[in-house]
């Protein structure tokens, strides 16, 4: 009878190790200022993904400026799942600069690449960019609005640190953007999604073995 209880409670604390390794359960991203999305202790699901512990920051200098909007969870291309950060950072001249940095924390069974997108316009010497690195070593960039996509290892959880800049060298001009977009894509769990069921399966073929076993001694 013990050897019937020990291979249930192997079985038992690996699925309660499978439930853990999941991502805690959080309300649907929706539209919403970024001042509810700062809140302490604010987190919210996009289609497996859950964001938490978002901090954003703006820094402006020489007429720079930068108005916060939305947050709103987008899905821009297929199997890309994230959220979009509407604003207005302007450099409207030579030797100004408008500067918004977004960190957060990001899990979902399994993330296997980032999206990055940044919408906006420059004129003369003005120029807009974007970079992000992720805990994983990860890096992305953009010189210019538009888009980038990375690939890497899956994993469960990631640090995210995004920094977009506008400015405008000395000849002048203006640097203008409207959106920042971070989006991922999630894959199978490799191990544990796989390797479980057929534990489990084989541990349900020990306790029958030993049911029989113990029939055959009576």
């Amino acid at each position: 009878m013990r050897r019937v209880s020990s291979v249930v409670g192997v079985a038992a604390a690996l699925t309660t190790m499978s439930v853990m390794a999941s991502p805690a359960w959080s309300a649907p991203c929706v539209s919403a200022p970024v001042a509810t999305y700062t809140a302490a202790g604010f987190s919210c699901s996009v289609d497996g993904l859950t964001f938490s512990n978002v901090v954003v920051n703006t820094t402006v200098s020489n007429g720079g400026s930068v108005t916060l909007g939305n947050f709103t969870p987008v899905n821009p291309l297929p199997g890309e799942f994230g959220l979009l950060l509407n604003y207005t950072a302007l450099a409207p001249a030579a030797n100004s600069t408008a500067d918004i940095t977004w960190t957060y924390n990001v899990a979902g069974n399994f993330i296997n690449d980032a999206f990055l997108a940044l919408a906006g316009n420059t004129t003369g010497s003005g120029q807009a960019q974007a970079s992000e690195v992720l805990s994983n070593g990860v890096t992305l960039s953009l010189l210019a609005p538009g888009t980038t996509v990375a690939t890497f290892t899956p994993t469960s959880s990631l640090f995210v640190m995004k920094d977009q800049i506008d400015f405008v060298g000395a000849t002048g001009g203006s640097s203008t953007t409207s959106a920042l977009t971070n989006a991922f894509s999630l894959v199978p769990a490799p191990i544990v999604g796989a390797g479980l069921p057929g534990l489990v399966a084989a541990c349900g073929g020990l306790i029958g073995l030993a049911r029989r076993r113990r029939r055959r001694a009576a």
